[in-house]
């Protein structure tokens, strides 16, 4: 008895134990987890933050309860510019290193009680790609990879876009820049692709449904309209037409490629004018998931053939080819070459980023004979982790060859869709339209003698299209002394001990810098005849605070029949002060305050410039009361 009586008190007091384990996990303990559970914000957020290597802490939450694993994902493992190949992680960030693609970037996330799943990873300056990887047995998902449900990037509907289809898609977070940083390269990126803050400045972009030129539907173009884009704008817009790799679908450039985000930034500081551009996806022979439904000649067809009359129709765009550029990137740059081959004369300019065409000696000829001289750009470029440019330079040197513009560069990148951005970025800024018409300087010749501190101002007009600055660099070449100089609004000084003949004065576009224009300034020693300077004060003494009248008459000591009258400039220096007058038919008046002067006598000094013909005078003195 005493026995069994002991174990039923010992099965009482557990059961008791479990009661109270239960009721107080049910009111203490569960509200007690959530109120220290962070709050989450679905999506990628950036904040800056002290221990972060970059300056900045990019945290991404993904929600799903159902799910039993998620990784983010993405191209955010690092290459440095000195160890080529090797891989770092993104704690282990230093100047020198970028996110780069190539090697998939994994990293396990971590579930709340609220079915959050999280992880912060430090990330430098730009658009960077990332994607989520998830196991959810809910949905038959097993390593499913899946954009930000929370991302705001817009995306073709349904599942007929080539990403979608291969389980391959790419989405983007926006990180700004940090002096810690320390790298000029980073800062650029940050200022063009990180999302700009005035929604009013940001263009839209949709994906607009087309039948191609194989009678395939169900496939979408890509569309950026910029900021404000006005249908019935008398002048029609821009247009660029982007091709992605063959990886890629019409999302390549919009998303991972960040370009709508580089244009709203470029437009808004009136670097470009405003610019639609068009996408497209290359992988359009039925439902194929296989890389050879980018067939080359096909794409290139569709692109003439079908999209440039679809876009042209449906908006106010340009059908010159001036007015028109294409950009490839990777197989879409050397689908660029069968566009340039088959159909010379339909675009004005061309990005060939990290893909090059493949034209032969004949077919730059023909292009030549087709297209007409200067009257094509070819722009090619590369990450620097994807290798030399002696390729892209050596197709630089024949399209030059032949009179077309051509130019090559690298940015820190590998063969990737954020290094397409870049390479983007300055064929948009610095190669294509610019909008700026013309740059003229005024005055456009002006005459002067050496020997005097001379201060001349010139004044730029420049034409550019509506939304594009007309802000100008000034310079001025020739000079051999250091004291002639411009300042940034167009006043130039040209200093006394000036020895050279001549100056050139320069205006160029800060926003298209070959377009640009100068004046010529002529230095030439005064002339030998010598003049009569005169100053007369009236009058002689006067009350603090009033104002004296200078009359100033420079006149010829021998009179010259083929510059009778006196030319130059007057410095008058009275109390303190130094004011330089041109003269007018050999005179001049001055007015000379006495504000804030005490009561004795001033000198007042006068001393002619000289010009072509007149020597320069001493200076003359007389003397002003103040009572």
């Amino acid at each position: 008895m005493r026995k069994a009586t002991g174990r039923r008190r010992l099965r009482l007091a557990i059961s008791l134990l479990a009661l109270m384990s239960v009721g107080t996990g049910a009111i203490a303990a569960a509200p007690a987890a959530v109120a220290n559970e962070p709050k989450m914000v679905e999506g990628a957020t950036v904040k800056a933050d002290r221990e972060s290597p970059t300056g900045y802490t990019a945290k991404f939450v993904y929600r799903n309860p159902n799910a039993t694993q998620v990784r983010l994902a993405g191209d955010l493992t690092l290459l440095d510019l000195n160890t080529g190949n090797t891989r770092y992680q993104p704690e282990e960030w230093q100047t020198g290193r970028y996110h780069a693609g190539g090697t998939e970037f994994l990293r396990d996330m971590t579930k709340d009680s609220n079915g959050y799943w999280s992880v912060s990873v430090p990330l430098h300056a730009g658009s960077l790609s990332y994607w989520y990887r998830v196991w959810d047995p809910t949905q038959g998902w097993v390593n499913k990879r899946i954009w930000d449900p929370a991302s705001t990037n817009a995306r073709p509907p349904g599942q007929n876009s080539f990403r979608v289809r291969n389980n391959d898609v790419l989405d983007a977070v926006y990180v700004p820049y940090a002096e810690k940083q320390n790298d000029p390269k980073l800062k650029a990126r940050a200022e063009y692709e990180v999302p700009i803050a005035d929604p009013s400045k940001r263009g839209t972009v949709r994906y607009v449904p087309y039948t191609t030129i194989l009678g395939d539907s169900g496939h979408y173009l890509g569309v950026y309209l910029p900021a404000n884009y006005d249908a019935n704008r008398a002048e029609p817009y821009k247009v660029v037409y982007l091709a992605h790799g063959i990886f890629g679908d019409e999302t390549d450039f919009m998303i991972p490629g960040n370009v709508p985000t580089i244009l709203d930034n470029m437009t808004a500081k009136g670097e470009i004018e405003p610019t639609v551009v068009v996408t497209m996806g290359n992988h359009f022979t039925g439902t194929s998931l296989g890389f050879d439904s980018y067939n080359q000649t096909n794409a290139a067809n569709n692109l003439v053939q079908v999209i440039l009359p679809f876009i042209e129709e449906k908006y106010n765009v340009s059908t010159e080819r001036a007015g028109r550029a294409y950009g490839g990137f990777s197989y879409g740059g050397q689908t660029g070459g069968v566009v340039i081959r088959n159909y010379p004369t339909t675009f004005g300019s061309y990005g060939f980023f990290s893909g090059n065409p493949s034209l032969t000696s004949q077919d730059y000829d023909n292009i030549a004979n087709a297209a007409g001289s200067g009257e094509l750009l070819a722009f090619l470029g590369n990450g620097v982790f994807e290798g030399s440019l002696s390729a892209q330079n050596a197709i630089a040197d024949n399209f030059r060859s032949r009179g077309f513009r051509a130019a090559t560069t690298q940015v820190p990148g590998a063969h990737d869709a954020m290094t397409a951005g870049q390479l983007f970025t300055i064929f948009a800024r610095d190669y294509l339209w610019s909008g700026v018409d013309s740059v003229s300087v005024t005055p456009a010749t002006e005459h002067l003698a050496q020997g005097w501190n001379w201060v001349r101002q010139f004044s730029a007009q420049v034409t550019t299209n509506e939304g594009v600055s007309p802000a100008v660099t000034w310079s001025v070449q020739g000079a051999t002394s250091a004291g002639t100089v411009i300042s940034a609004d167009g006043l130039l000084s040209v200093a006394a001990d000036e020895t050279a003949s001549s100056l050139t004065v320069a205006a160029t576009s800060v926003v298209d810098p070959t377009k640009a224009s100068s004046a010529r300034v002529t230095l030439d020693p005064p002339g030998k005849a010598g003049v009569v300077v005169k100053a007369k004060a009236t009058p002689a003494s006067i009350v603090g605070g009033g104002t004296f009248t200078l009359n100033v008459d420079v006149r010829a000591q021998v009179q010259r029949r083929t510059a009778p009258t006196v030319t130059g400039e007057i410095a008058v220096s009275f109390g303190g002060t130094t004011q330089v007058v041109p003269l007018t038919g050999g005179a001049a008046v001055v007015a000379l305050p006495t504000a804030g002067l005490s009561a004795g006598v001033y000198p007042v000094h006068v001393a002619y410039s000289g010009d072509l013909t007149y020597a320069p005078d001493a200076a003359v003195h007389q003397q002003l009361q103040v009572r």
